[in-house]
């Protein structure tokens, strides 16, 4: 190695240096934002900001001769750290965590990084005790979980709920919050609000918009009032949610089954599609094609491993929705509109 060399990479080493301590002052800026954030009952994502920091970091980026691909892969994780550091509870809440999936993990780890006292229960024991070990949590068998707990969330699939609410549910809840997960509601729904009047307690269904992803801070959760929850359980969950680093949207039942039956089932519809066909297509032509990936086709082909690992969950989703025949038969009719316009009326 040469003189020159070295004494370039002494530089390299004191810059790198300097750009850890400006990263850690960032974050304290971020923690100090965090904080007035709570006292003003903000959410930890403001979409207009981050907009606006993104494009003075490309228009900066331009100034000093950097690519945007640079800017495009290091700002997300400057996004995502500055919201974790942000993540202040306020009051902390007394959580049960019922399952021990991708989702339950998701939820766990978002609750425990702001501060609550979560639990993690279950029909096996030693799996909520792993989850448990993972973030620092307890795990509690189900009875001394739901006496324990104030806010019980379900994270577990639909038919599970439906095919053993008399194992799941008891008078013990009494008083409590309730929540489940699923993706679709129409059926759920009303079975837990007529179970909730029965056992009195104080329902509210959710339904968070991302997948099974450690912290996902920023991200948006669906809440659902039912009949036996008032304006202050509302409040206080969105509150919850909100101060958990996640972004609330209040609606109904047949606005998110509406709303999901274009962002889950149409999407899904055409993915799955699009997976068979490229495969079907690759044996037709003969042609083997992961070597002429473009870079959209990279970042698709990321979306459709993630619907090939789903896919049970997203044929339930399928199944479930009420609006799924309908939206499948336009979504087919309009690729119909499509391949005519292409081929010139033909």
């Amino acid at each position: 190695m040469t003189e020159e060399i070295a004494r370039l990479r002494e530089e390299i080493d004191k810059v790198d240096e300097q750009l850890v301590k400006l990263l850690s002052y960032r974050l304290e800026l971020s923690r100090k934002i965090g904080k007035a954030k709570l006292n003003s009952n903000v959410s930890v994502t403001d979409e207009n900001r981050e907009t606006k920091v993104r494009e003075r970091w490309i228009s900066n980026a331009k100034k000093y001769n950097i690519p945007n691909s640079l800017v495009e892969s290091i700002l997300p994780l400057i996004f995502s750290y500055s919201k974790l550091v942000q993540i202040n509870p306020g009051e902390k809440e007394k959580v049960v965590i019922y399952g021990y999936g991708g989702m339950a993990r998701s939820i766990v780890s978002i609750l425990s990084l702001a501060g609550h006292e979560v639990s993690i229960t279950g029909r096996d024991l030693s799996k909520a005790e792993i989850l448990a070990n993972q973030f620092k949590c307890v795990s509690m068998a189900p009875l001394r979980a739901v006496d324990w707990g104030d806010i019980i969330i379900f994270a577990i699939p639909p038919n599970v709920i439906l095919s053993n609410s008399n194992e799941l549910f008891s008078d013990k809840l009494k008083g409590k919050v309730v929540m489940d997960i699923s993706s679709s509601k129409f059926e759920i729904f009303k079975f837990l609000e007529e179970l909730s009047r029965k056992l009195e307690f104080k329902y509210i269904s959710t339904h968070p918009l991302f997948g099974p992803i450690e912290y996902p801070v920023g991200e948006r959760i669906v809440i659902i009032p039912s009949q036996t929850s008032s304006n202050n359980d509302i409040i206080r969950i969105e509150n919850f949610w909100r101060k958990s680093g996640l972004v609330p949207i209040i609606t109904d039942v047949e606005t998110h089954e509406k709303a999901m039956a274009i962002v889950q089932v149409l999407a899904h519809y055409y993915l799955l599609g699009l997976s068979n066909a490229i495969e079907t297509l690759s044996l037709e032509l003969g042609v083997e094609y992961s070597n002429f990936h473009t870079t959209n086709f990279r970042e698709l082909n990321k979306i459709l491993k993630k619907v090939k690992d789903l896919k049970n969950v997203i044929i339930e989703i399928q199944k479930q929705n009420p609006y799924s025949y309908k939206v499948r038969n336009i979504g087919l009719e309009e690729l119909k509109k499509i391949k005519e316009e292409l081929e010139g009326g033909k």
